[in-house]
């Protein structure tokens, strides 16, 4: 019940029995469980239809205690505490640090997270880690990351769950949006089988095929960045090959691009920017990209082409009902999917994009830690369903 509720938010008793097939009578019990356990509350209907206001089944608040979610990320580390029920209490920038140091970024998420606890009087319950690296099923980074590879073999949910006692959840960051997409009724959680792909400091999808996250056999699964979009292509890629989709739309390349543009006289525009800044940034390709630069428009048109190349084998492959990207280029986000969608639709199968979705995602680039928090309200389930709880 409580995964319900996770994905769908806030229901009418009614409305539980009928997404679990399960009479009244039976459901009633185990609301029973879970209000006892403080995991779910009930508070009047939102909306009166006439005669006695009905309640609605809440998942808890801070009195059954908090959720902690870590982001980690080239750029730097968010941490955020978070209800059962998905309101946000703290959300800060752990500072002082660079993530290039594996114990000092842990050490210091952790005391600030300590810190965060001891100020609110709370209860730490569980805590989600989202990180840019291959993550293994313990928790431990097993490749080495291109833009961090120093967190090689870090056990990171051995030390947070040593040094707070309760379980903590560590994934890659595009398969924690994944799921964090469809929590609390948003877009995705309509989708049984969808694709979540996150363009940053590099390029990967998150795949949840009915119901499930879909890790692979090695937690690979998703990897559309090293997928070689143009073999004639001598752009080098991080990971040693060359013509990876990673190579060309990931953040680094789409800024190196834009600079270029910038530095040849090709966009007056970029090129003003630059005389204030030593390096441009997406953001400034998404302000160019509102005042219609048509260099920048071509970068980022383009950019989008490459990504819809690799996304309609995966549709064609796969068959998802949605698929949702996050490209962190504020203002420019349609013009990408514009060009998303243009090739989806024209290079895979009619059949498979009939009645295809492709959106952006609900999470916005700066809320990778409430999305390591939802990840580990999903964990909090799995163990509560192992003790037989609903």
């Amino acid at each position: 019940m409580v995964a319900t509720l996770l994905t769908r938010g806030p229901l009418p008793r009614a409305d539980v029995a009928k997404a679990l097939d399960v009479s009244r009578s039976r459901l009633s019990p185990e609301v029973g469980h879970l209000l006892a356990k403080g995991m779910a509350r009930e508070t009047p209907a939102p909306i009166s239809t006439g005669g006695r206001r009905g309640s609605w089944v809440v998942l808890g608040d801070s009195r059954f205690g908090v959720i902690a979610g870590a982001d980690i990320d080239v750029s730097g580390v968010a941490l955020v505490l978070m209800q059962l029920d998905g309101t946000v209490l703290m959300r800060r920038t752990v500072d002082g640090i660079y993530p290039t140091d594996p114990a000092a970024t842990m050490r210091a998420i952790g005391d600030a997270l300590k810190s965060e606890i001891k100020k609110g009087g709370k209860v730490l319950r569980a805590i989600g880690v989202s990180i840019a690296a291959d993550v293994d099923g313990l928790g431990q980074v097993c490749e080495p990351p291109p833009t961090m590879p120093q967190w090689t073999g870090v056990s990171i949910g051995e030390y947070f769950t040593k040094r707070f006692a309760v379980p903590t959840y560590v994934e890659n960051d595009v398969n924690v949006l994944a799921i964090a997409e469809g929590a609390r009724g948003g877009p995705a959680s309509a989708h049984a089988t969808y694709a979540v792909v996150k363009v940053s400091s590099g390029v990967g999808c998150g795949l949840v095929i009915n119901g499930s996250l879909a890790r692979g056999a090695d937690g690979y699964a998703g990897d559309i960045g090293h997928v070689c979009i143009d073999p004639s292509d001598e752009t080098p890629c991080a990971c040693g090959n060359k013509g990876c989709l990673e190579a060309v739309v990931s953040a680094p390349a789409l800024i190196r691009g834009a600079e270029s543009a910038a530095h040849g006289g090709e966009s007056p525009v970029l090129t003003a920017m630059m005389q204030d800044q030593p390096a441009l940034t997406l953001e400034n390709l998404g302000e160019a990209a509102q005042l219609e630069d048509p260099t920048t428009t071509a970068i980022l048109r383009s950019a989008g082409r490459h990504v819809g190349y690799a996304l309609a084998g995966l549709v064609s492959m796969l068959n998802p009902s949605a698929v949702f990207v996050s490209t962190g280029i504020r203002g420019a986000e349609d013009l990408v999917l514009s060009a998303i969608r243009q090739c989806v639709y024209e290079r895979a199968r009619p059949a498979a994009t009939r009645g295809l979705v492709i959106g952006t995602c609900q999470l916005g680039r700066d809320d990778g830690a409430v999305g390591a928090a939802e990840f580990a309200c999903r964990g909090l389930v799995t163990i509560d369903s192992a003790t037989g709880a609903p």
